[in-house]
This record gives C-alpha cells, structure tokens and sequence, in this order.
C-alpha cells in the first residue's frame, strides 16, 4: 500500500479531485487546510524571503489530500488527480508524492 499525498493551492478544485478518484474507485481520501513555507516565513523579520518561494503568494492557504491506495491503484489514482489539476509539473500547480505504508489498520 502506498499513502499518497496531493498539496494544492487550487481549492477550488478538492471537490472535482475528490469526484474523480471515488469514480475511479478510490476511497477514502481526506482533506485538510495547510499552508506552504512562504506563509510560514513571510512574518519573520530575520529571514528574507526566499527566491524560490518568490512566485507565491503568502496570504493563500492550500489544501492537502491524503489517501491509502494499494500498490495496484497507484496509478489509476495518479491519473484521477491529474485529470483535474492538470500537468502538476507547472509551477504552482500542486505537488503529489506516494509514500509506502509499512502497516494499516481500519483501511479495506
């Protein structure tokens, strides 16, 4: 099993991801608030910001998708997420990465 993550600024897009994977048979998922590193460190009078993080705007919050999909449901769930977000490899268009699950309790 794999638990992978989606962290999006687009929040206007949860709801139409959330579609996609449970019509693509994933379920499950789970959305929380968060907020990137610009947010973080643009109140903190030492630190300058950061090149990198010069494109994003401070003041908007994200949201973070998490969902426990099987080793063979990885790439269907991928193609779910990218059908409605689009290429992620744009900047500022999201970030998604799988990590391996060692153990579950409670997931079907």
């Amino acid at each position: 099993m794999q638990l992978l993550f989606l962290v999006i600024k687009r929040i206007e897009l949860v709801d139409e991801i959330m579609r996609s994977l449970a019509q693509a048979g994933i379920r499950g998922g789970t959305v929380i608030d968060s907020g990137g590193m610009a947010k973080s460190i643009s109140t903190m009078d030492n630190l300058p910001m950061i090149g990198v993080l010069s494109g994003e705007d401070a003041a908007q919050k994200g949201k973070t998708i998490f969902v426990a999909v099987a080793d063979d449901q990885v790439d269907v769930a991928r193609k779910a997420i990218t059908d409605v977000t689009g290429d992620l490899s744009q900047p500022n268009a999201g970030v998604l990465f799988g990590v391996p699950i060692s153990f579950a309790e409670g997931v079907n």
